[in-house]
């Protein structure tokens, strides 16, 4: 299989076109804080910086990804290849080397190609060799002009004289459209404990502005390339489709590959494609609550409760911001920790603090014992922090 590279969902998926539940929180019978254990490692100084806006907006839990370029495998015949911009890359790959390939503009005239060596890339991502042992990669000379409109591969066999026919031969393209049609993919939450949701968005956006007209579809693969899962994706208005995944048995990494085609503003007809990775597996610790603030000479402090399921590392960081929503600092701490409910502290520097209400938020524990890291299937809102600021 060549072209976007296929791994990562298990068969165990559980999938909703619709917006996620909220999350299913075990129930919570509170112990007094002097039962529990603290557990933060030991440091002379806390672990907290300046909070920039730019460091704000990183820490949403959302992974995004965008794409001007489409792509098309197991190709036989002639397809037509929607372009909407002027400066259209298009690469084919074939694994019959002695089949033809042909790119056929618009109005039907031969769209020069040249050969490009298997182990550069070209911007087609269908250069590595490892993704096929044989075959042939050609693409359209970087300066070509390519007018808007449907082009067209056209794929014949090259058999030689004397041998039976050979089965037609089959070709993946990936055509970068690079323009101001982009399709930009997220999902809600991506480090996902198994146990919970996360939810696939696309949205294409043409010169800043959704399109509407549009059909978007998901392509869920196991690890090992098998396709597990094809669905169509539902709109939710303003040219939002989404689609609601619960990775059971996802393992530790997956992808998700999405297909786009519609029809512009102008009536002009386009696809994309757009690929996300699923990062998942199972938190051995859940974040429970605040059980404490205080200022102190040295900073704010703010106590997090967590019970330990499975022994191992932990790792938690919190925002604080002023009321209206301005970045202050951040801060986080780690531990390792056994079986049982503990105490973990976050430490922010005194220096850092501004007058005023604050507010801590994006408060997440990971579970860090092994690669990559799991959130903890509970999560704690905005708090405000009252306490210890009056």
């Amino acid at each position: 299989m060549v072209g976007l590279a296929a791994a990562g969902v298990a068969v165990g998926l559980g999938i909703v076109a619709s917006l996620p539940a909220q999350s299913e929180v075990d129930v919570d019978h509170p112990v007094p804080v002097s039962a529990l254990t603290t557990t933060t490692l030991e440091s002379p100084s806390p672990d907290c910086g300046r909070l920039t806006a730019e460091d704000l907006a990183l820490s949403s839990s959302r992974t995004e990804t965008f794409s001007t370029r489409y792509v098309l495998e197991g190709v036989t015949g002639e397809v037509a290849l929607p372009v909407t911009g002027s400066h259209a890359h298009i690469g084919v790959f074939v694994e019959d080397e002695t089949a033809q390939a042909t790119l056929l503009t618009p109005t039907g005239g031969r769209l020069p190609v040249e050969s490009v060596p298997r182990d550069v890339d070209p911007g087609t991502a269908l250069s590595r060799a490892e993704e096929a042992p044989h075959g042939k990669l050609e693409a359209t000379p970087r300066g070509v002009t390519t007018p808007p409109g449907l082009y067209r591969l056209r794929l014949e066999g090259g058999g030689r004289s004397g041998e039976a026919k050979a089965a037609a031969p089959r070709a993946t393209v990936v055509v970068n459209d690079d323009n101001d049609l982009v399709l930009h993919s997220w999902l809600t939450d991506n480090l996902v404990d198994a146990r919970q949701t996360t939810e696939i968005h696309v949205q294409v956006r043409e010169g800043g502005k959704p399109v509407e007209k549009v059909r978007a579809t998901a392509r869920i693969y196991h690890e090992n390339g098998t396709l597990v899962l094809e669905h169509a994706m539902t709109g939710l208005g303003n040219g939002d489709f989404g689609l609601k995944i619960r990775p059971l048995q996802l393992g530790r990494f997956g992808k998700v590959i999405l297909d786009v085609e519609g029809v512009t503003a102008a009536g002009m007809p386009f696809r994309r494609t757009g690929l996300l990775e699923i990062a998942s597996g199972v938190a051995g610790g859940r974040l429970m609550r605040i059980v404490g603030e205080r200022l102190t000479d040295q900073g704010l402090e703010v106590d997090l409760e967590y019970v330990v399921t499975r022994a191992g590392r932990f790792h938690a960081r919190a925002n604080l911001v002023t009321s209206d929503g301005k970045p202050v600092a951040w801060a986080q701490a780690a531990a390792e920790a056994a079986v049982g409910r503990h105490v973990m502290t976050l430490r922010f520097d005194r220096r850092l603090l501004v007058s005023g209400k604050l507010l801590l938020r994006d408060l997440e524990l990971t579970d860090v014992t092994e690669f990559p890291g799991v959130k903890s299937p509970t999560r704690i809102g905005t708090y405000a922090l009252e306490q210890a600021l009056q």
